[in-house]
């Protein structure tokens, strides 16, 4: 299965698994009877049952023929692994980054009024606010955009929303 172009460099993504989730991503009609078999095969091999009320389907991208054959609800947006998945990667990419710098964000603000001195707000955006980011950078690369507004969000809070004291880079 040839899966899904994510990022810049066109990685191709097919697969994504946590514990008992998995997430298929498929590019054409031919792998849905590939998935239909290996699901047929895994309930055989094991006993387990495929839940469908657990199963969610999603297009992506243009398709040429209906996907309905999956007998699944076809939806516009869903929730995976704590990314929302959108109909295009780019739609993917913009809605789960926007949320996460705006948790980062609104975390900034929440901890702004605490009294910590210059190494504890550095080690606070390391260990707090840049932690949001790490799983999602993992699969889905920040837009240059979101890189912009989480490194500001990151000086604004480190040096109390006064002016910068030396250039970022150093603190990097």
């Amino acid at each position: 299965m040839t899966g899904v172009s994510i990022g810049e460099r066109g990685q191709r993504i097919s697969v994504l698994a946590c514990a008992d989730d998995i997430t298929v991503f498929l590019s054409n009609v031919e792998n849905i009877e590939k998935v239909h078999h290996a699901i047929r095969i895994y309930e055989q091999a094991t006993g387990a049952q495929f839940n469908t009320n657990k199963s969610r389907t999603l297009a992506v991208g243009v398709w040429m023929e209906p996907i309905t054959s999956l007998g699944f609800e076809l939806l516009q947006q869903v929730k995976i692994l704590g990314m929302t998945f959108g109909s295009t990667v780019d739609a993917t990419v913009q809605e789960s980054w926007t949320k996460v710098t705006n948790a980062v964000r609104t975390q900034a603000r929440t901890a702004y009024a605490r009294n910590l001195c210059l190494a504890h707000r550095v080690q606070y955006v390391q260990t707090y606010l840049l932690a949001k980011i790490w799983y999602l950078a993992q699969v889905l690369p920040p837009p240059t955009c979101h890189i912009q507004q989480l490194t500001s969000i990151c000086t604004w809070f480190i040096w109390k929303g006064a002016t910068f004291r030396f250039p970022t880079t150093t603190l990097q």
